[in-house]
């Protein structure tokens, strides 16, 4: 890991998931300190958000939490970061996390976890950047979405690399070189200004692709913040999503998702079907605060 820092980590705020994901979460930012590595993330106090940074500040590391100014988050911001960065809006919160890092790993979490993920991954093969993506699949948490991710064809298949535990992610990346091509950056494509346009008309995810996929979760975690009230459905002609929203019903068992965040969306496998079902989509509002954050980890 000689070239590897800063380490970006993906994880979910829910404070009503069980222990063990608190636990996965609680020795990373162990590990990280340990490690002398800075820890970025995305600057919360809740659930295992919070927990990883409290272990990592109380190893005596660096913590940089990047938050988003406008929305629900900012309201449950760390109050001991070492460096807090305030961000406009949830794309600029990914881009700069994106900056900050060397590498990235995922823990369990919801629908903002695997936007962070797919988002990466989706830069990734479009060759904006060569930095790896461990994603440590705690008691077969991602099984499910694993599975659909190996079906979809612009996998960037070298730069995702699939763990069971902590140990074993710090273990792949101490064997992992970038490249060095990552010193210039591209444009990097993101579409929150498309999914958030003034409109009724519905958005619907018809491909399965790395990138549908980061879109899909993108506006289903934009939607879950009360960003937009578009409706959402997934074409799904052949089953394509069948693996994806087996993940999502694993996602809210686990309560890293709220049993309403799975009325964001809508499913049909035709047209016309989806088209019926959108016009029925209910309008749904959450409370992070008491059905998914929990009281502060801090």
């Amino acid at each position: 890991m000689n070239d590897i820092k800063n380490i970006a980590v993906y994880l979910g705020s829910s404070g009503r998931c069980r222990p063990i994901f608190k636990q996965t979460a609680a020795k990373l930012g162990q590990l990280i300190a340990e490690r002398n590595k800075t820890l970025v993330y995305g600057g919360m106090d809740a659930g295992p958000m919070g927990i990883v940074a409290n272990n990592a500040l109380e190893g005596g590391t660096e913590v940089i939490g990047v938050i988003p100014v406008d929305l629900k988050d900012s309201q449950r911001a760390h109050q001991n970061l070492s460096q807090k960065k305030l961000v406009p809006s949830l794309w600029e919160r990914k881009l700069e996390m994106f900056h900050q890092m060397d590498a990235a790993i995922t823990l369990a979490g919801g629908y903002g976890t695997a936007d962070e993920m797919l988002e990466v991954l989706h830069w990734a093969h479009l060759g904006l950047h060569t930095k790896p993506m461990v994603l440590v699949n705690t008691e077969g948490y991602y099984n499910d979405l694993i599975a659909f991710m190996h079906t979809l064809p612009d996998l960037p298949r070298k730069q995702l690399i699939i763990v069971k535990s902590i140990e074993d992610a710090f273990a792949r990346l101490e064997k992992w070189n970038t490249p060095k091509t990552t010193d210039t950056y591209g444009h990097f494509p993101h579409f929150e200004d498309q999914i958030l346009q003034e409109t009724a008309k519905p958005y619907i995810i018809e491909n399965s692709s790395v990138k549908e996929a980061y879109i899909l979760t993108t506006a289903l975690g934009l939607k879950q913040l009360q960003k937009h009230e578009r409706s959402l459905g997934i074409l799904n002609t052949d089953g394509q999503y069948n693996l994806f929203l087996e993940w999502v019903k694993r996602a809210q068992e686990e309560n890293f998702i709220t049993k309403h965040c799975t009325q964001l969306y809508s499913v049909g496998a035709t047209k016309e079907e989806l088209e019926e079902k959108l016009k029925h989509q209910p309008k749904i509002q959450i409370d992070l605060e008491n059905d998914k954050w929990g009281k502060s980890e801090n």
